[in-house]
């Protein structure tokens, strides 16, 4: 009776150990599982709090330069410089449409430039006539300069800097000493207002030329000035695009920070940057690509472009190569212990006797 139990027993205990195997697997693979989940969302969690300090960055940066170029602005309009308060406001309120100041600002220099418009009814359609062009100038000789100054000094008011320039020049050329001065400040503002007006465009160095011409004749304003600098700035930059991106984001950050309105000069400026970063990303030199995204980025994010920065930003943690901790104790060559004793001599072998 007393071997039977033992005998019943043990089959009991057999069959209960496997489960207690398979219950402790399944809690080690939950809590491997917990912890990789707690991984992940920290991983998330910091990846996201990394994404809203960039966005934060970008968005305190932005206000910035609208600021500066407020304040640009304001010393404009104090200078007489409406035009270029003008440019700068529009540029303003193209990014903040709902800027009180940026509205204020462009209404004086409005005023100052004395084209305030007037406010047109939602309802009413308005229709503008088509401006008529003066007569060109007649080919050949001239017959009467009084007239024909007249008809210039007409393009010269309507602004039509094109017919008035070629109309000047001829003028000039025959009759070099009639009206001189007065032909000389016409020159002088054809010169000027019409390189002003190319060189925000696309014939930049046209409207150089034309800068450089009107500065032979009288001394320009400092918004001309300024505009020339960023005209030369521009030539620069553009000159390396897409052969030296190096070279193209060095003219451009000057440019970006001097004029951020001017030719699209910041997004000339990150595509450099861009490039440039992906051409280090593509010799697998992560850490300088990973620096030029970052500097992208502080103008413009995309999703493409913060998927870059995360790939060399890791690349660049792989390719760092973890500092060493320097061996100690050593005995520095200067605290050896001089030889002391005989030199040592090597043998030499005894020649054998004949």
């Amino acid at each position: 009776m007393s071997d039977a139990v033992p005998q019943a027993n043990e089959p009991q205990e057999q069959s209960a150990t496997p489960p207690q195997k398979k219950r402790r697997s399944v809690r080690i693979a939950g809590l491997l599982l917990i912890i990789f989940s707690v991984l992940v969302g920290w991983f998330l969690l910091i990846a996201f709090l990394g994404w809203q300090s960039g966005q934060q960055a970008l968005q305190d940066k932005q206000v910035a330069q609208l600021d500066r170029q407020i304040t640009l602005a304001e010393d404009d309009i104090a200078q007489g410089n409406y035009r270029l308060a003008l440019t700068r406001l529009e540029w303003v309120l193209e990014r903040d449409s709902g800027s009180a100041q940026a509205k204020t600002l462009q209404e004086q220099a409005l005023a100052g430039m004395g084209a305030t418009p007037e406010p047109t009814p939602v309802t009413a359609v308005t229709v503008t006539p088509a401006s008529t062009r003066l007569p060109t100038a007649t080919p050949g000789s001239i017959g009467s300069p009084s007239d024909e100054l007249l008809r210039i000094q007409r393009l010269v008011a309507t602004k039509y800097w094109e017919e008035a320039l070629p109309a000047l020049i001829a003028f000039q050329q025959q009759f070099p000493s009639f009206e001189r001065e007065e032909t000389d400040q016409l020159l002088y503002d054809v010169y000027m207002n019409y390189g002003l007006d190319l060189i925000s465009g696309e014939k930049v160095e046209l409207g150089m030329y034309y800068l450089t011409q009107a500065k032979q004749l009288g001394d320009l304003p400092q918004s001309a000035r300024d505009y020339q600098t960023w005209a030369e700035l521009y030539t620069q930059g553009i000159s390396f695009y897409g052969v030296n991106w190096d070279a193209s984001a060095y003219y451009f950050r000057d440019l970006c920070l001097a004029a951020p309105f001017y030719q699209s000069s910041c997004d000339h400026l990150i595509t450099a940057l861009v490039s440039l970063g992906d051409q280090y990303a593509f010799a697998q030199d992560w850490c300088p690509a990973q620096n030029l995204y970052n500097e992208a980025i502080s103008y413009q994010t995309t999703a493409e472009l913060n998927n870059k920065r995360t790939e060399a930003q890791e690349n660049c943690l792989l390719a760092t190569p973890t500092p060493s901790e320097p061996i100690t104790d050593t005995v520095p060559i200067t605290d050896t212990a001089p030889f002391e004793g005989d030199p040592f001599i090597l043998p030499t072998e005894t020649p054998e006797t004949p």
